[in-house]
């Protein structure tokens, strides 16, 4: 079969893949794959990065997608089982990993809402327990997992949307997305300077932080935060590193949580993606995805690092 394969650590090349027969993975699911998103995630596992990176090759790169399973199930799936990845024109899963999309979502919207869909609503949900009304800052929060994120906290009933990033324009799409406010760090600022923005742009403090950043950045949003603050921690983009001061997080009784969708478990991730996908189903959620055909897997893996939306390959 046809697919995106991964012969050394690096970038994937687009070629014949000698799969075996998915009758020898029993149990799994085999899925004749319609989309497969490219991910940071795949970027670093690919690069020899990640805890998932491959000890051995070839393996087909991907870990998630959506397609048709053989008894014509339409299903968002993830974690293929090795050599199989979700670059290719099938697939195979193990038992849990394949989820019912609505008729009304189309495949590379529903391969763009599950890594990076869940990524935007199980830390408001599952890690923050966010309730209606409370305010939330969003760092980073102008890529394409924080704008689903935007309007999630939109639509779960977010009293504020402070998004903090550093690209004015990106910045400024949030707003048509729901955000109340923004926060640009692109001339740089203290972190004093930087709470005082995110104080002021939230109406006061903030309830909950969704942290794709670290760094600074999230250092002043703690420090922006009313009393209960929960921070739930998602990316570093900003730096692997912060320095939190201990009279902050005592004085507001603040609450620092790491997040992956694993933690949480099967269960939590199916009911995320279910939410998401009836939000994109009834047109309330807006998904930014570029199709581009599996065969250009090159070119789109190497522009998938720099745009703001997100790259969806088609077999």
């Amino acid at each position: 079969m046809k697919a995106a394969i991964l012969r050394r650590f690096g970038a994937p090349e687009y070629g014949e893949f000698d799969a075996p027969d998915p009758a020898a993975f029993p149990g799994a699911t085999a899925i004749e794959v319609a989309a497969a998103t490219i991910n940071a995630i795949d970027r670093i596992t690919a690069a020899g990065e990640h805890y998932l990176s491959p000890e051995s090759f070839p393996v087909i790169t991907g870990i998630e997608g959506a397609g048709v399973t053989a008894d014509n199930r339409r299903v968002y799936f993830g974690r293929p089982l090795a050599p199989f990845g979700a670059m290719a024109e099938y697939t195979v899963v193990p038992p849990g990993f394949a989820i019912p999309i609505p008729d009304g979502v189309d495949f590379p919207v529903a391969a763009t809402l599950g890594n990076s869909g869940m990524a935007a609503l199980m830390p408001l949900t599952d890690a923050a327990r966010m309730r209606p009304g409370e305010h939330v800052a969003l760092l980073g929060g102008s890529g394409v997992v924080g704008r689903l994120a935007v309007q999630a906290a939109r639509l779960l009933g977010a009293g504020t949307i402070t998004v903090v990033g550093r690209d004015p324009e990106a910045l400024a799409d949030t707003i048509e997305l729901g955000a109340t406010a923004t926060v640009s760090t692109a001339g740089g600022s203290d972190i004093v300077g930087l709470t005082e923005a995110i104080r002021r742009a939230s109406g006061g403090g903030v309830d909950i932080v969704v942290d794709y950043t670290w760094g600074d950045p999230a250092v002043a949003a703690l420090a922006a935060g009313n009393p209960g603050v929960r921070l739930v921690q998602v990316g570093d983009r900003a730096g692997a590193s912060a320095s939190l001061p201990a009279q902050v997080l005592r004085s507001l009784g603040a609450t620092v949580v790491g997040f992956m969708p694993v933690h949480h478990g099967p269960e939590a991730m199916t009911r995320s993606y279910r939410q998401l996908a009836e939000w994109a189903d009834r047109g309330e959620l807006r998904v930014d995805c570029e199709r581009v055909p599996l065969a250009e897997v090159a070119r789109a893996w190497e522009r998938s690092a720099r745009v703001r939306h997100k790259i969806v390959l088609v077999p």
